[in-house]
């Protein structure tokens, strides 16, 4: 099969001719159609995640059809189209193998009225945002800030927020103002002619209930304790809090996401972002979509900042 993979950490990867991996026991075989694009692709790439075996495929979250079954599958059939997160086997690739049942590696049908292109953006940014304003629980009417609400996850979670009421405070490159209102945010800061942290403070002198923080490293992060009010929670899902005790001091809940580790990473999880899909309260639209081949540039791009956001690898011929 053609995969995308890398045989060093660092290494910008290419298109190359690897074996058909084998569905064992309570896995799928999965013929990929379209590969979704996300942060964490270039991460794993350059060693962020920790050792791999090599050559790695790269990639995540894919949208495919099932080929073979393993033993003791019994709610798959083959032929079924399926979507969720492949990070045994990577997902730059015409095939994969998925379990049938992990929470670090969910997945679930997809609805004749999605499109795969479609579902292969929901697992990783959908589930991040489920599972990040689950943690937070800001109630009805009070605020939170999404500190990088257009990006994949925090697009979805403007959201769902403001579908359940909630007052949203996003962050937005000049430009893209609008279309994040168009999502739901009830206030918007242009990060880069304003301070975020400075127009919060202006507007919102008591203080937010919450943040969902898809930006910040570990420094920049404790600002947000300038924001928050007590009581408040903070949750990064880029993982840069390293000290949740200094939040504590000030009376702030402040966690990092494993997102594998939360209920919402489940086939649960991707069922009720299909369902908020179907709904219309959440819509996700493919900014771009390019051949598998261009992966390396793609991942280049989004790591640069060049590009972002909702974005897919079509894997399949005509897909």
């Amino acid at each position: 099969m053609k995969a995308f993979a890398i045989d060093r950490f660092g290494e910008d990867g290419s298109l190359r001719e690897l074996p058909d991996p084998v569905a064992g026991p309570g896995e799928l075989l999965v013929r990929v159609t379209v590969a979704g694009v996300n942060p964490v692709d270039w991460k794993i790439r350059d060693g962020a995640h920790g050792p791999r075996p090599f050559p790695l495929i790269l990639g995540v979250d894919f949208a495919g059809v099932i080929e073979a079954a393993g033993s003791g599958v019994a709610d798959f059939r083959v032929g079924e189209r399926i979507f969720g997160a492949a990070r045994a086997h990577g997902s730059y690739a015409e095939r994969t193998v998925v379990p049938t049942s992990s929470n670090e590696a969910p997945i679930a049908k997809i609805p004749a009225g999605l499109s795969d292109a479609v579902a292969a953006l929901l697992p990783i940014a959908g589930l991040t945002a489920l599972a990040t304003l689950a943690r937070l629980d800001v109630p009805r009417g009070e605020s939170l800030l999404i500190y990088g609400a257009t990006g994949g996850v925090g697009a979805i979670a403007v959201q769902i927020a403001h579908a359940r009421g909630i007052h949203v405070i996003g962050t937005a490159r000049s430009g893209k103002e609008d279309a994040l209102r168009a999502l739901g945010a009830d206030e918007v800061i242009v990060y880069d002619r304003n301070d975020v942290i400075d127009g919060v403070k202006a507007a919102h002198p008591d203080g937010i209930t919450g943040v969902i923080d898809l930006v910040n490293d570990g420094v920049a992060i404790k600002r947000l304790a300038e924001i928050v009010r007590n009581g408040g929670r903070v949750v990064s899902a880029i993982r840069s809090i390293d000290d949740a005790a200094w939040f504590g001091e000030r009376g702030i809940t402040a966690t990092n996401l494993a997102m594998g580790q939360t209920p919402q990473s489940s086939r649960a999880g991707l069922e009720e972002l299909v369902a908020l899909i179907e709904a219309g309260t959440v819509v996700v639209d493919v900014k771009a979509a390019y051949p598998l081949a261009e992966a390396g540039a793609v991942l280049a791009a989004l790591k640069s900042g060049k590009t972002s956001g909702n974005i897919v690898l079509n894997v399949a011929p005509g897909a």
